[in-house]
Parts: structure tokens; C-alpha cells; sequence
């Protein structure tokens, strides 16, 4: 069982959509701390910014207010819902992590524990940043490279080729 994980990025990316169809079990963090500067709140489509304003003060993803009032958490899960269910990607394949006092890739390998899986997709700049493969090792999970093909946003994939095309290219991997 082959499971990924990511933050709720906000109107994501297609790569975000790649990971997402090549995963068995995609889990969704939201009980991590909200990244400032990051992609919760903003996105890049054509060169131009969007970005959602957020409250200010420091908490999770899963508490975290948009400056509207409205959870970052809720309208992020919109966006990715709507747009893998245009892509053609069961949302039932998406999960959700849990409250834990583990971090990192401790984290990670509990998460993968949860959800019976025995491989984890990585993106391979993970491996400098911020995992530990031994941990994985130890659990007996395989790490699993992940390399996005198409480094676009998902609204330029469809100017580009249509959105059936977009779900083809999709498929084909």
C-alpha cells in the first residue's frame, strides 16, 4: 500500500494532483504548523501570485483562519476535492492525519503505520531536508521516489490541454 502525504495547499498545483493519483492513500496535514510564506494561503498560476490574506498568531493548519474568518483548512479542502474529482482522482483515497506528540519523520512512519502502508512517496529534496530514511527502514517501509512530470499549475494544465487532456496525461503517468 503506497501512501503520500501533504499539507492542504491552497488551489494546488499539478504535481500536487500527480502525487495524489500515484498514492494509494493520500493523507492530508492539517495538525502541522501553518506555514508562513508557504502554499496554504497562495498559489502562482501564469506568473502572478494569489494569495488568501490569513489571521495573524501562530497555530496548525487545522485551526487557522483565512483573515474572512473562514478555516484555511476547509476552504483548501474545497479547492482539492473539486479539482481531483475534475482530474478523475477518488477522493476516497483521501485521509486525514491525526493529534500525535510525534514529529518529523517519526511522524510520517507512524501516520504510514496507521494506514497499513508499507511504502511511502517521497519527493527526493525531502530526503536532504527533513527525513530520516532509516526510521523508515526500521518500520519496514520503502521509500518510494516521487518526480513530478508536469511542473505546472493545474489551471495552466487546462488552458494547456483541456481538462479531458489534462486527465489523460493524467492517466498515462
Amino acid at each position: 500500500m503506497l501512501l503520500a502525504a501533504h499539507q492542504p495547499n491552497a488551489i494546488p498545483w499539478m504535481p500536487f494532483f500527480e502525487k495524489m493519483n500515484k498514492a494509494d492513500i493520500f493523507v492530508i496535514l492539517t495538525n502541522v504548523q501553518f506555514e508562513k510564506n508557504g502554499w496554504q494561503n497562495r498559489c502562482q498560476v501564469n506568473g502572478k501570485w494569489w494569495t488568501n490574506p490569513v489571521a495573524k498568531g501562530t497555530t496548525t493548519i487545522e485551526n487557522k483562519r483565512y483573515a474572512d474568518g473562514n478555516s484555511v483548512k476547509e476552504v483548501n479542502m474545497a479547492w482539492i476535492y473539486a479539482m481531483a474529482l475534475t482530474l478523475g482522482i477518488p477522493i476516497s483515497k483521501i485521509k486525514f492525519d491525526f493529534p500525535t506528540d510525534k514529529k518529523g519523520t517519526e511522524r510520517l512512519v507512524e501516520i504510514c503505520q496507521v494506514y497499513g502502508a508499507n511504502e511511502y512517496l517521497t519527493n527526493m529534496d525531502a530526503l536532504d531536508k527533513y527525513l530520516a530514511p532509516t526510521l523508515f527502514e526500521k518500520a519496514g517501509i520503502k521509500l518510494v521516489p516521487f518526480v513530478a512530470k508536469y511542473k505546472k499549475h493545474t489551471f495552466e494544465m487546462f488552458a494547456e490541454h483541456g481538462i479531458e487532456g489534462t486527465k489523460e496525461l493524467l492517466r498515462r503517468g
